[in-house]
């Protein structure tokens, strides 16, 4: 939080001192936290050619020996959100506000959609066998928001029960700037939640990517092995690029 000025906080402390009672207990701070989910989406309307375009976060297991393609991924955001609203009753006697936190709602959507290149959705058994492994990014992403809806209230509440969830009495000419402040500790708080939270997403999703999960979505589809050679042969002509 800033610091008040010197003349700001010797007349809060005058005022506290003179009538304890001029700000009574606030009412108990309402904390909304809501974590959501749309409906899975899928996008088949894209060929392995196009989705070879898009930039991943995840860590290629295979090792440096060969090109790899993306067949799939699972597309989507965490979109953080909040609204904060302050309670606040005016003292006549002091020319003074009193302010609380009334109510504050975080919102934690996803919107997941998983991508599968024309190809390989074409084929029921590989359809079946991507789905299975992409399914498994959206329930990280459905257990991670959830988590995290839990720990944000409690940060929260520890971290603004500690600020007794009010500030005043506040002379008039200061309450705008108060205010501003008490919506700034909010949003302090949750930018750092917000940050962890995409952190440990990212460890998450980086974990379900490894060499064992690749090789056992490869290994369900024996059948497919023929046609995802000619597959690939003619995926590495339209990019010009070949395995070595």
């Amino acid at each position: 939080m800033l610091p008040l000025d010197p003349l700001t906080a010797s007349t809060l402390l005058v005022l506290a001192a003179a009538d304890p009672s001029a700000c009574p207990a606030p009412p108990p701070a309402k904390l909304n936290i809501i974590p959501t989910t749309a409906e899975l989406k899928f996008d088949t309307t894209q060929t392995l050619a196009e989705l070879q375009n898009y930039s991943m976060d995840t860590v290629d297991p295979y090792g440096f020996h060969g090109m790899t393609y993306t067949q799939a991924f699972m597309k989507g955001s965490i979109i953080p959100g909040y609204k904060v609203k302050i309670g606040h009753s005016f003292t006549k006697k002091y020319n003074a506000f009193c302010l609380w936190y009334e109510d504050i709602t975080v919102t934690i959507d996803i919107d997941p959609t998983i991508v599968i290149a024309k190809e390989f959705y074409g084929n029921s058994c590989m359809r079946k066998a991507i789905i299975g492994h992409e399914s498994k990014h959206v329930k990280v992403d459905r257990v991670l928001v959830n988590e995290y809806a839990k720990n944000i209230g409690q940060k929260l509440y520890d971290e603004l029960s500690a600020r007794g969830f009010s500030a005043g009495p506040v002379p008039s000419e200061y309450a705008e700037d108060t205010v501003k402040r008490m919506i700034r500790v909010v949003q302090q708080i949750l930018d750092h939640e917000f940050k962890k939270m995409e952190l440990d997403r990212m460890d998450r999703q980086r974990a379900v990517d490894n060499l064992e999960e690749y090789n056992s979505v490869d290994a369900k589809c024996p059948e497919f092995d023929r046609q995802k050679s000619k597959i690939y042969a003619d995926l590495e002509k339209t990019l010009g690029k070949k395995k070595y």
